[in-house]
């Protein structure tokens, strides 16, 4: 049975292994290594309903279009053969950072955006406040 939903962490994953993509790709084929990597049971409809794995998905496959299809990843040729997982999973992790820097990115810009708004706005600022008093308070 397919993930009903998807946590952030699942979801950083799912786009980190769209980018360190190489060759065809398919929404089946991206399941199948999603199933085998992550070990995340989801479907086709279930990742197309995330908007950041949906335009990962399609500018993966910009990229990939017209390029021609190979059955060695150039990042990996290096490698011996026992040590091609462990490649994969370092190409994978670099992805996944990649990824989660982004997200924070928007976030940090988010949170600006709102401390802004709170200068001029006593209401949002004292939200602003609680929340993060809650946050701290939670971390503790």
């Amino acid at each position: 049975m397919a993930s009903k939903s998807l946590d952030t962490e699942q979801q950083i994953s799912i786009q980190a292994v769209i980018r360190s993509w190489d060759g065809k790709l398919t929404w089946d084929l991206l399941v199948t290594k999603i199933e085998s990597s992550l070990a995340i049971t989801t479907s086709r409809q279930t990742l197309d309903t995330y908007v950041n794995i949906k335009n990962e998905y399609k500018e993966k496959k910009r990229l990939l279009k017209g390029k021609p299809i190979s059955t060695t990843d150039t990042k990996l040729v290096s490698y011996l053969e026992k040590d091609i997982d462990l490649a994969e999973k370092v190409i994978q992790l670099e992805a996944e950072v990649k990824v989660a820097k982004d997200e924070v990115g928007y976030l940090q810009a988010f949170i600006q955006k709102i401390a802004n708004i709170g200068e001029s706005n006593p209401a949002v600022m004292d939200v602003f406040n609680r929340t993060l008093q809650d946050i701290e308070s939670k971390a503790k």
